[in-house]
């Protein structure tokens, strides 16, 4: 890359000029609020969402979580494009300048603002924010990309800026060069909306209103980007949200009807639905009141019923029941999900794997502590990392010689069985299903206690 300018130096702003309030009903002045405290990697996106979003229309609710994937997901090209046009600033207003030029950078090339709006747009963003004195500055590095458009450095690919190398790395070593390219891509894509349907009788029926396709292994899929609230059936309980690679661990007990079967971390409750719509008498366990509160709610809207437990699912009371069943669907570095949570790409998720195996672990031991013999437990995680998965059960069964695998079956996933390990785990990744919007990645496994 060439050497950067030297820092841009405005001429001293007048006294009376003053940073203004944030509009709370702008959408890219929220934008630029969640953008500048998801950087400290200690809330999510979909919490700072819910906390700014409230009260705005559909129609600015959409356009502002778009801007924020659009700017997350391309992260990487953005600020290596604004690298060869601008130097920070050197005082206090240097993130927050950065961060609006980002959001103009993301409208001008990755969405389908017009070129005069998203200029416009931004110039007016950072002039409200109190950044008067450089809003010229804004519309000439804006103005420079829409002159001479975004090249690529000569070897390089938009995924390789985007995903950080050390994920790179571990997809690299684990799943090959090829397949870890395709799974950088398709993380970078745009998770269509996937729905599980409370009578299974009934899948057909919703497909055909809602406008979706069945999957095979029985979820219908919707566009993306539609306001949940406003689909026919959500008011009746028909269906929830839930990816189609989510929905499988909860199908694959041998048994429901009269069985009683945990699901620990439950929250926000997908899991818990589908064994109670099964038939279970399902315990869902979650540490969080905040997060249960959904669970119970979701209950509610879909109308069935369930025992709700607040409690550490890793240290639960000794008289707690026993089960036929164990789901265990642990907290994880959630690497599988970056198609719906790109905030995940800041974060450090190699740190957070590490902290959260000993957590697994203990998960694993409580489930061996509330199953029966004879009982199944099955582990899943929603990461792509073989040490939240694959390396967690290997390590299980080798200090628990009372348990064996119970291999999952192409039959129980609808015929679908191109995600299934030679040892009868499920290995998914983003390419699968590529053809009709893939999945998130997820790993699951399924155990039986020995008698």
């Amino acid at each position: 890359m060439p050497n950067r300018r030297r820092p841009y130096s405005p001429p001293p702003e007048r006294p009376a000029a003053q940073p203004a309030t944030l509009d709370a009903a702008d959408p890219r002045a929220l934008a630029l609020k969640v953008l500048q405290e998801i950087r400290s990697g200690e809330i999510t996106l979909d919490e700072l969402l819910t906390k700014h979003s409230y009260g705005l229309p559909s129609r600015d609710r959409n356009f502002l979580r778009q801007l924020l994937g659009s700017t997350l997901r391309h992260l990487g090209e953005i600020d290596a494009m604004l690298d060869l046009r601008y130097q920070p600033p050197q005082d206090r207003t240097a993130t927050r300048l950065t961060s609006v030029l980002r959001l103009g950078v993301a409208q001008l090339l990755f969405m389908e603002t017009s070129d005069h709006a998203a200029i416009d747009s931004t110039v007016s963003l950072a002039r409200n924010v109190g950044l008067h004195k450089y809003t010229k500055l804004v519309n000439a590095v804006l103005r420079g990309i829409q002159r001479d458009g975004y090249h690529l450095p000569d070897g390089i690919e938009a995924w390789q800026l985007d995903v950080p190398a050390w994920l790179r790395g571990v997809w690299k070593k684990t799943y090959g060069n090829d397949t870890a390219q395709a799974i950088c891509e398709a993380s970078l894509g745009q998770a269509k909306l996937d729905l599980t349907i409370r009578d299974h009788d009934q899948i057909a029926f919703w497909a055909d209103k809602l406008d979706g396709i069945i999957l095979p292994t029985g979820t219908v899929r919707l566009e993306s980007g539609q306001r949940i609230r406003d689909l026919p059936g959500y008011g009746d309980g028909a269906w929830w949200v839930q990816d189609a690679s989510a929905s499988l661990p909860a199908k694959l007990f041998s048994a429901y009807d009269g069985k009683t079967i945990y699901d620990l971390c439950a929250a926000p409750g997908g899991k818990t639905m589908q064994l109670a719509s099964r038939g279970a008498s399902a315990i869902a366990v979650d540490k969080s009141e905040g997060r249960l509160k959904r669970v119970f709610d979701n209950l509610e809207r879909v109308r069935l019923a369930a025992a709700v437990v607040t409690g550490d699912a890793t240290d639960l009371a000794a008289d707690a029941p026993r089960a036929d069943g164990v789901l265990v669907d642990a907290p994880c570095s959630a690497t599988g999900t970056i198609r719906r949570h790109p905030d995940i790409l800041l974060r450090d998720s190699d740190r957070l794997m590490k902290s959260l195996l000993p957590i697994q672990q203990k998960l694993l031991q409580q489930a061996d502590k509330l199953l029966n013999p004879g009982g199944e437990l099955i582990y899943c995680t929603c990461s792509l990392q073989p040490d939240e998965g694959e390396h967690q059960i290997k390590s299980f069964l080798a200090d628990h010689p009372g348990y064996a695998r119970k291999p999952i079956t192409a039959g129980e996933l609808g015929g679908w069985g191109e995600a299934i390990t030679p040892d009868g785990a499920l290995r998914i990744l983003p390419t699968h299903m590529a053809d009709i919007g893939g999945m998130d990645g997820f790993f699951c496994a399924r155990l039986v206690k020995q008698g």
